[in-house]
């Protein structure tokens, strides 16, 4: 489905008069989008790419603005360098994190920042591999859902997210059961977990592991 095809799905499906204008359903379909690539990796999104630089006498730079979550790999003048989840596991692994100029041999996750190891004594690019943002949807017949195109249960994951919470709020403060509510949110788990084992039919990145004896968890 297109995007003008999912947001008449939501509007048929809801049916209420206050919420029958499609590009006000579309935000909402977007966010759904959203929250359903905050809980998978999904296939489309393992494309993220970009290069940042190193700064002389520093050991940090920001991660892209397209960066969204599980940095599998990378790479600095050919060479793979290590990733860690985080600072403390790099500290732990390499005795230490400090501003000292050296061979660049490793990254850390640092929120939305790029810790890195050694300092490098000259500006130096780091290649990211990483699973990206989605890219929002627009109106029209050649705009489709970002992550895993094509792919129906996907598609209905996306329905169902966003009917749910649509439904959450005309039901918020009636008596009994939330009916519409709850259908919706149980498909969606429903349709979610789909997705999740065609997610894992298509491969997940992770990233390479350090060159350590420790127990590594990865991202």
């Amino acid at each position: 489905m297109n995007a003008d095809e999912l947001c008449q799905e939501v509007i048929d499906i809801v049916d209420d008069p206050g919420y029958e204008d499609p590009a006000e359903i579309l935000k909402r379909v977007n966010r759904s989008q959203r929250r359903i690539a905050d809980l998978l990796f999904l296939p489309d999104l393992k494309d993220g790419f970009a290069s940042v630089n190193t700064t002389v006498g520093q050991m940090e730079v920001d991660l892209p603005d397209t960066y969204h979550k599980g940095l599998y790999m990378a790479r600095s003048g050919g060479v793979a360098l290590d990733i860690f989840m985080d600072v403390g596991s790099m500290s732990m692994v390499r005795g230490g994190v400090s501003l000292d100029v050296g061979t660049l041999a490793a990254v850390a996750l640092k929120k939305a920042s790029l810790i890195y190891q050694k300092v490098p004594a000259a500006q130096t690019a780091i290649e990211l591999y990483f699973y990206r943002l989605p890219v929002d949807m627009a109106e029209g017949e050649s705009f489709f859902p970002d992550g895993a195109q094509g792919n129906e249960d996907f598609e209905w994951a996306i329905i169902h997210d966003t009917c749910e919470k649509i439904f959450s709020r005309i039901e918020d403060g009636m008596e009994g059961a939330k009916v519409n509510t709850s259908y919706h949110r149980d498909m969606f788990a429903e349709k979610i977990s789909i997705v999740e084992d065609f997610c894992k039919q298509q491969g997940i990145a992770y990233p390479i592991r350090p060159s350590t004896n420790l127990n590594w968890l990865g991202i």
